[in-house]
């Protein structure tokens, strides 16, 4: 299974978003299938495997679907969401804080050095220094990306906004008044961007909470990014789970494939497990998460490559393990 963690990181630097089908139970336990809007693209394919993609490819994230006695886990991941500020003002240096913990790649483009140096934005994924006009050919044009317009004046927005709306894009915010914005949308209409096209720009951007400071205005943006982004729910594998799984030569993985009830959560989430330790991720924490620790544990002192655990917590389980919420979790485990 160490080649699945490596064939999902590959495939997803060429594409906006792949679906993963992986059985987790029954005879072909342990077998998977990567796919994309038209193919397989990864795992094993077969007629078998055929046959089951054209049942899961519509599938939402998160599903199980049954083929022939196989519970198959149907995820759908796109790569880490890219989080564009473009300028280097006050607001972006709270932006980009709040970019890396909500876990984004974070790019930041201003014109001017001073205020955009590694110095200003250590936590920056990528910095660019450049006319605005000309930066959009260094930033890849990805469906996953949240572009966030607050640069130091008109003509800079309306150069940024009219690139950015002939770009992919989940999210596209722009600062400013509400006459600088509607100055900015005609603008946008006269160089021959649709009216439709305008209409997805979040301008004035970020949520209304009565945001005065820089920071305050930072969060308002991100809360209206986190609102955008988790309508279309789609799971991402954190890039240092990746990295981590495929450095190591022997251990555990535990992800939750079936969740009910109030469970913390949901199905993909999952953890890697050396030696009885927790290295990276998480299945919720609590008493459940130390259970499936001690039984990773358990599985690799026994060598046992697979297996299937359904933690039930109702009122009086949940009262027994420390719990103060019920729900059940099916977790899979296997060995990499």
């Amino acid at each position: 299974m160490k080649q699945y963690e490596k064939t999902v990181q590959q495939q997803l630097r060429h594409k906006d978003w792949l679906g993963s089908a992986l059985v987790f139970e029954g005879e072909k336990q342990g077998t998977y299938f990567l796919f994309d809007e038209t193919e397989i693209c990864g795992g094993q394919n077969d007629a078998w495997t055929e046959k089951c993609f054209q049942m899961v490819k519509e599938q939402k994230n998160g599903t199980v679907v049954d083929i022939d006695g196989s519970a198959i886990f149907v995820e759908r991941f796109c790569g880490t969401p890219r989080w564009v500020i473009l300028g280097g003002g006050h607001i972006s240096l709270a932006l980009a804080d709040l970019g890396k913990m909500l876990g984004f790649h974070v790019t930041v483009v201003d014109d001017r050095k001073e205020f955009v140096n590694k110095e200003r934005f250590p936590q920056a994924d990528c910095l660019i220094c450049d006319d605005f006009s000309c930066v959009f050919d260094k930033i890849p044009d990805f469906s996953e990306t949240y572009y966030i317009v607050v640069t130091r004046g008109h003509q800079a927005d309306f150069v940024c906004a009219k690139q950015i709306c002939n770009r992919k894009y989940t999210y596209f915010g722009m600062i400013g008044s509400r006459t600088k914005v509607a100055k900015t949308r005609q603008r946008l209409l006269e160089a021959g961007i649709s009216q439709i096209q305008i209409d997805t720009i979040y301008a004035p951007i970020g949520l209304k909470i009565g945001a005065v400071t820089p920071e305050e205005i930072a969060v308002c943006i991100a809360a209206e990014v986190i609102q955008v982004k988790n309508q279309k729910p789609m799971e991402t594998i954190a890039g240092n789970f990746l990295q981590t799984v495929q450095q190591q030569t022997n251990g555990m993985v535990a992800m939750i494939v079936e969740k009910e009830g109030s469970a913390p959560r949901a199905a993909g989430a999952r953890m890697f497990v050396q030696n009885g330790k927790l290295v990276c991720g998480t299945i919720g924490g609590g008493a459940i998460e130390q259970q499936a620790i001690k039984h990773c544990a358990t599985m690799q002192q026994q060598g046992t490559v697979f297996d299937v655990q359904r933690y039930v917590l109702n009122q009086k389980e949940s009262a027994g393990l420390g719990m103060i919420c019920g729900g059940n979790n099916t977790v899979f485990f296997y060995k990499i």
